[in-house]
């Protein structure tokens, strides 16, 4: 691909709009379909971007999985890996990992997104979803809404309203609907 690659977010949500800790809630609703539209994000991506906690959570998982156990283990360990974090001071051991931090954030990654390259994916990191929306830096949003009301957990809302616009749907035999957002700007 060129310059002027895309961030793309996906993330499991609940019908009550909890994104947090979704392996609690969202496992009964993993299908082969589920798993194989997710997996086509990451077709046109090369390199993640990553928000501290999600980065030090999935540093201590991936590098063990194979691809087996998780279909995007081959893919997390070959990819760079960009940290965003205002906390660290070096992005730590796992391959591919580089930390974004300092002043000027949203300068470097609209530099990164300006680099010859595929898409850059987004997983977990909400904190970092939530600033990508807000700054109009994320370009799409791939929700995979799980049938459940999980009760308790962070939501994707963050006192700002963002307004988007739907691209396409799909619903699965499951019950999970994929919705597909972006920005209404773009």
């Amino acid at each position: 691909m060129t310059a002027g690659r895309k961030i793309v977010a996906g993330l499991f949500i609940s019908l009550d709009g909890v994104v947090e800790a979704p392996e609690k809630w969202s496992m009964p609703y993993s299908s082969g379909e589920t798993t194989e539209s997710l997996m086509r994000l990451f077709e046109d991506a090369d390199t993640a971007l990553l928000g501290r906690s999600t980065y030090q959570l999935w540093s201590t998982f991936f590098p063990h999985a194979t691809s087996e156990q998780v279909p995007t283990a081959g893919w997390m360990n070959a990819a760079p890996k960009y940290v965003v974090s205002s906390t660290l001071t070096e992005a730590g051991d796992w391959q591919g990992s580089h930390l974004i931090t300092g002043d000027d954030v949203a300068g470097q990654i609209r530099a990164l997104k300006q680099r010859p390259g595929g898409n850059i994916n987004v997983g977990g990191s909400i904190t970092l979803v939530q600033w990508l929306m807000s700054n109009g830096l994320l370009d799409h949003l791939y929700l995979q809404i799980a049938p459940v009301i999980a009760g308790t957990g962070r939501t994707l809302a963050n006192g700002e309203e963002i307004p988007l616009r739907l691209e396409a749907t799909r619903a699965f035999a499951n019950g999970v609907i994929e919705a597909h957002y972006v920005p209404r700007s773009r």
